[in-house]
């Protein structure tokens, strides 16, 4: 044990202690997060917002079980079969703020990147209302903070890659 200043701590400990400085991290990180969200890949004046969820359980109509999402702020659009625009429609995409479960690479698009995120759509699309929406929309379309690069740091890769 070190020598105390006035025999009730030792030196250098704060009188705030571990749980102290504990909580005092934890309102930093709190204050912190807004700076870490703020600003899109888009240049708009909004802030993007991406949240990571873990311990999740979401099925496809494929049966494909996924255990991890990110819900994003997102552009609407479509939803395709694959993660190419030679492949059909399923769904379409309205929300602006969405739940996508798994990142693949498929056709370059207008991001610049090769990565597609898994996700249903808000409406299924004719003739493939069996699989309710589900499929892959381009990267660009999710809406992610400012200086965080596809694939979504977190998220798996789909499992058919």
């Amino acid at each position: 044990m070190r020598a105390t200043n006035d025999n009730s701590r030792p030196q250098g400990v704060s009188r705030l202690g571990r749980v102290g400085r504990t909580a005092r991290g934890l309102i930093v990180a709190a204050l912190a997060l807004p700076l870490l969200t703020s600003g899109l890949n888009t240049g708009t004046a909004h802030a993007a917002t991406c949240v990571l969820e873990e311990n999740v359980l979401q099925q496809d109509k494929l049966g494909n079980v996924f255990r991890t999402d990110v819900k994003c702020d997102n552009l609407a659009g479509d939803v395709y079969g694959r993660a190419s625009y030679d492949s059909p429609l399923t769904g379409k995409k309205t929300s602006t703020l969405s739940t996508f479960v798994c990142w693949t690479r498929g056709q370059p698009h207008s991001g610049g990147n090769t990565v597609w995120y898994y996700t249903k759509g808000d409406t299924a699309v004719s003739p493939f209302e069996a699989f309710e929406g589900w499929g892959a929309m381009e990267s660009n379309k999710l809406l992610t903070p400012s200086g965080i690069s596809h694939p979504f740091p977190g998220l798996p890769r789909c499992p058919w890659y």
